[in-house]
């Protein structure tokens, strides 16, 4: 099944017909040629055959349609082609007419071709202005390639990952609610925010037009080169890959110029609120409907199988309290979050045991490595001092495989010192060495890892990576897993679930009594050292968390 629509976003855009394909037939039930009830009601009945298998892709866009057109609720039974091609193989293109044309050449997206062309032609704004002959044969086709993608690959990939083709899949009805639900956003905060960037974005002009001693286009690198290194006279820090000279973030931190260094201080602040504005307050505003944004959350959006997030990306929402300000809950915010879950895989899966003892001892990992690395007794380790801070860049940067140098410019040290301390890390942690070089040579070997629930991430290259990719993807599979688990307590029990991010889920109207069993449920895995979960909770905004008591 398929739904031809006038755009792709579900709150504005609706269904001009359904596409249905059955054992060797096909057609499609377009709207005007048909009531929207009559349409309804067939797909309802349909629906009702809990027997039968629906099958979809990208099943969720296709679901919000239906409901928000003909006021249709999902069947029982679904197959997302989608997901199957993501399981399949995360690195390829999923999109229908890609996949298509790779397992059945270009008869498979023909027609896509001949109504893409149509609509140039005529100039027309989507596609319900287009003939339903064509049409007819357009969406039809469609609905015939994903049954046949399905009837290829779904065996294949059940044999090979059968838990997670059904966690996938019982994902879909905990999106759908997330987004159908969306989450409220406090308006008359976000106008006073952009007042108050747009003001400092203005005091910030008013400093760099009075050093420079013109205006200049802030947003225009060409003049900003102009500037730096031309009139400056500024031997350029960083070149781009067309051998420009770069005036990005790396190369303006380079400059060491007094009066450059003025300017370029000032241009990095203002670069800084322009995106703040964008990508948080503008946006959000665009897309707001009642008070609320409904984001999309992707589950098939990555590599390693973490959600991605678009139309607005609630994914890269930064742990700025400023920021998450913007967020309001109906009732109460409970924010759970996985403590350290990435550190503790990596100790699992390498079985380092001084690492899991501890975890499993209660110590604080980070100044437990200073500790090591640096041969002192851990209570010789300021929690705030620079130690324990050289051992949480060490912790966390072994497993995004940085070496020496990363290692020097990201803690701010020598390159003899990074060295040092890598080394004696290796020596204090030797069995996830052992594992991250096994690891790599499987990867060069076979070309793919999997992570620990067995999802398959592909690499060309970059083979350095292979132990971060396991890691990252046995992170997202527990936060897809725990997403399932706990929204079916909370459909049972009471509230919803508004947001998750990275290795915390943001759930709103939760009754006190169910924050204790909600938590168990995340922390209920059985790896070497317990999983925890820190809870906070909020009246007022995302921005404004408390621990829980």
């Amino acid at each position: 099944m398929d739904t031809e629509t006038t755009g792709l976003r579900w709150k504005t855009d609706r269904a001009f017909g359904v596409a249905l394909a059955w054992d060797d037939q096909a057609t499609f039930v377009r709207n005007g040629a048909f009531e929207i009830d009559q349409i309804g009601d067939l797909v309802k009945d349909l629906f009702s055959a809990d027997h039968k298998t629906f099958i979809f892709h990208n099943a969720e866009f296709d679901l919000h349609m239906l409901r928000e057109t003909y006021g249709i609720e999902p069947p029982k039974k679904i197959i997302d082609t989608l997901r199957v091609a993501h399981l399949l193989d995360s690195s390829a293109s999923h999109t229908l007419k890609n996949w298509g044309e790779e397992n059945y050449g270009k008869t498979a997206t023909f027609y896509e071709t001949l109504v893409d062309e149509y609509r140039k032609k005529y100039r027309l704004k989507d596609y319900s202005q287009v003939p339903q002959q064509l049409m007819l044969d357009y969406a039809s086709n469609d609905v015939i390639l994903t049954k046949a993608l399905a009837y290829k690959y779904v065996p294949a990939v059940k044999k090979d990952v059968k838990k997670l083709f059904e966690l996938e899949h019982k994902l879909i009805p905990v999106i759908l609610d997330m987004e159908r639900e969306g989450i409220r956003i406090d308006l008359d905060y976000i106008e006073q925010l952009k007042a108050r960037i747009t003001k400092a974005k203005r005091k910030l002009t008013d400093e760099i037009y009075e050093l420079v001693g013109k205006p200049i286009e802030l947003g225009s690198t060409k003049q900003l080169g102009d500037y730096f290194f031309h009139r400056l006279k500024i031997d350029p820090p960083v070149q781009t890959e067309k051998n420009n000279n770069s005036t990005g973030e790396r190369a303006l931190k380079a400059i060491e110029h007094p009066e450059g260094r003025k300017v370029a201080k000032r241009i990095l602040k203002w670069r800084e609120l322009e995106k703040i504005d964008n990508t948080y307050l503008s946006s959000y505003l665009k897309l707001e409907s009642n008070g609320r944004i409904h984001a999309r959350w992707n589950a098939c959006g990555t590599l390693t199988g973490r959600f991605s997030g678009s139309d607005p990306n609630l994914m890269n929402i930064p742990k700025d309290d400023n920021i998450r300000k913007i967020f309001i809950p109906d009732v109460e915010f409970v924010d759970m979050d996985f403590s350290q879950i990435e550190l503790k895989l990596m100790a699992h899966a390498s079985r380092q045991q001084n690492m899991v003892h501890a975890f499993t001892s209660g110590q604080d990992l980070h100044a437990y490595t200073a500790s090591l690395v640096l041969n002192r007794p851990i209570e010789q380790i300021d929690k705030a001092g620079p130690e324990r801070q050289m051992a949480k860049s060490l912790n966390f940067g072994v497993i995004y495989g940085i070496g020496v140098r990363g290692l020097a410019e990201y803690a701010g040290m020598s390159i003899t010192r990074s060295k040092r301390y890598l080394d004696n890390y290796w020596k204090m942690y030797p069995d996830i060495k052992i594992y991250f070089d096994g690891i790599v040579k499987k990867a060069e070997k076979d070309g793919y890892v999997r992570t620990l629930f067995g999802r398959k991430i592909p690499l060309t290259k970059r083979w350095y990576a292979a132990p971060n990719y396991i890691i990252q993807g046995s992170a997202g599979d527990i936060i897809k897993l725990s997403l399932f688990r706990t929204w079916k307590y909370v459909k049972e029990h009471g509230g919803s679930i508004r947001n998750t991010v990275h290795d915390q889920i943001l759930y709103d109207n939760i009754d006190v009594k169910h924050i204790s069993p909600i938590k168990e449920i995340m922390e209920d895995y059985n790896f070497s050292m317990p999983v925890s979960v820190d809870v906070k909770t909020s009246k007022k905004s995302w921005g404004d968390l408390y621990d829980q008591q």
